[in-house]
């Protein structure tokens, strides 16, 4: 890993590890995620960025895009716990994101998404199929 940390600012004088957070875009997406650990707050770009996090406490972890309101995620991370973790954010803006072990996290309103987009050109000739027959009596 060639980054270097970004450290941590909660004033721990104890031992230290590096966090490596992979951020992964929804369907829809902002153009950057807010990060936030122990409540301090760092904006970053999709993909991964490096921390330094007390090695011998839990560590609040919450990621969210844009100003930290959309797609937000959180999890606490224990000392016992491996520190790698993957933010997926969700497919629809106001959806939730998902934080959790690299590969285990999934996104959020796929399905949802999708009937959005099948749907909405059904509804439209749905209403072509309406009109016509209405104005044609």
């Amino acid at each position: 890993m060639s980054e270097t940390p970004i450290p941590y600012a909660g004033g721990h004088d104890g031992p230290t590890r590096v966090l490596q957070l992979h951020t992964r875009r929804g369907v829809i997406a902002k153009a950057g995620v807010t990060v936030s650990i122990d409540a301090a707050h760092y904006h970053q770009r999709w993909g991964t960025a490096v921390f330094q996090i007390p090695a011998d406490k839990p560590v609040h972890v919450a990621v969210s895009q844009g100003d930290g309101q959309i797609g937000v995620a959180t999890t606490v991370l224990t000392p016992e716990q491996p520190s790698e973790l993957e933010y997926r954010g969700p497919a629809a803006l106001y959806l939730a994101g998902t934080i959790g072990a690299p590969g285990t996290v999934k996104q959020r309103g796929c399905l949802l998404q999708l009937a959005i987009v099948a749907l909405a050109p059904l509804l439209a000739l749905a209403l072509v199929i309406v009109t016509v027959v209405l104005l044609s009596r």
